[in-house]
């Protein structure tokens, strides 16, 4: 469990926070560094995507210091009651100050653990999502003038974001590369585990978490593999001659028609099924008596589902001409959208 971060000054009674006034020269110094260095707030600006977002979070951070502050804290400020114009006299510097320190060192830790994980810092979405997470991790003591950061939290979104970044990066990439990649990360982690155990270290990096992330995606890709190799064996066979050749739609075929019926509404999404999607899948290949596993149906299924430029992409030409002009001659509004899509793959690729 990861301590959370939080300065707390002391300052003994009847003294006060003081400024010491610079030379003009050390001014110039630290403002000529300013802006030739990048500092910690144009990291976050940049993490959330801009100005704008940073400074609504700015306004609601500042707005929560204030609501914790001590009550009636103004009473007895010689400041605030015009008794006094040095601004040391105010009663509030010491606990602005306090947590502007907590949020300056939390920050810098933030950053980080961004610079320490670029899949994160890749990832724009992700990187954004848990840079708003970071400002959602601060806990405030009302009455108090104290905040600190739950880090424990913020390393659990940031392990999230991380395994999101890592799946969108796999999907790229082929599943061989895949699991070379993934059987060297498994290593890492199991020797450092190991060196853990030996050296009676705590685990601080969530070596379990990580290693069950890892093993369920060597899973994933080595069946993708091995439904690769069958669907490559199955083009590889023999074709039948013209007198002897019954055309039979494919299984990527098949998954266009039932993507189509189901945009058409006359055939229920997969998901609705009460038993699950993988049953529905199931009924299906019986019902049209396709030699094929659930699995490699719903990879074909989800690959022309999920993101239309797979669909209409120039490759997928024929199975949806196929698909439209014999499969879909019974469903209007099914082959309307078909027709439409093949429509926008022959003209793009003129």
């Amino acid at each position: 469990m990861k301590k959370p971060i939080g300065l707390k000054i002391d300052i003994p009674e009847g003294s006060k926070i003081t400024t010491i006034k610079a030379s003009d020269e050390l001014r110039a110094f630290f403002e000529n560094e300013r802006k030739n260095k990048k500092q910690i707030n144009d990291y976050i600006t940049e993490f959330l995507g801009g100005k704008k977002v940073f400074n609504k979070a700015n306004d609601i951070f500042t707005k929560a210091m204030t609501d914790s502050l001590p009550s009636n804290l103004a009473k007895d400020c010689l400041y605030c009651k015009g008794d006094s114009k040095d601004e040391s006299d105010k009663k509030c510097s010491k606990y602005y100050m306090q947590m502007g320190l907590t949020y300056d060192v939390a920050a810098q830790s933030f950053v980080q653990i961004i610079f320490a994980n670029s899949h994160i810092r890749n990832n724009k979405e992700q990187l954004k999502a848990l840079t708003i997470n970071f400002f959602k991790c601060f806990r405030w003591v009302k009455g108090q003038g104290l905040v600190f950061l739950d880090l424990e939290k913020l390393c659990r979104h940031a392990l999230n974001s991380g395994f999101l970044s890592l799946s969108q990066l796999f999907a790229q990439s082929e599943a061989l590369q895949n699991i070379e990649v993934l059987n060297n990360s498994l290593d890492n982690v199991n020797d450092e585990s190991m060196n853990n155990k030996v050296l009676l270290k705590e685990d601080e990096n969530y070596l379990e978490l990580q290693k069950e992330f890892f093993e369920n995606k060597m899973r994933f890709y080595k069946e993708k593999l091995k439904l690769q190799k069958e669907s490559k064996l199955l083009k590889d066979k023999p074709k039948k001659t013209k007198k002897d050749k019954v055309t039979k739609p494919t299984t990527p075929q098949y998954a266009l028609y039932y993507y189509y019926l189901q945009e058409g509404r006359e055939y229920p999404y997969f998901e609705n099924h009460p038993e699950g999607k993988i049953q529905a899948i199931e009924e299906v290949l019986n019902k049209e008596g396709l030699q094929t596993s659930a699995k490699y149906f719903q990879i074909k299924y989800n690959f022309i589902a999920n993101y239309k430029t797979n669909r209409v992409a120039k490759n997928q030409k024929k199975n949806i001409d196929f698909v439209a002009n014999t499969m879909l001659n019974d469903y209007k509004k099914p082959r309307e959208i078909a027709i439409s899509e093949l429509s926008e793959i022959i003209n793009r690729y003129k």
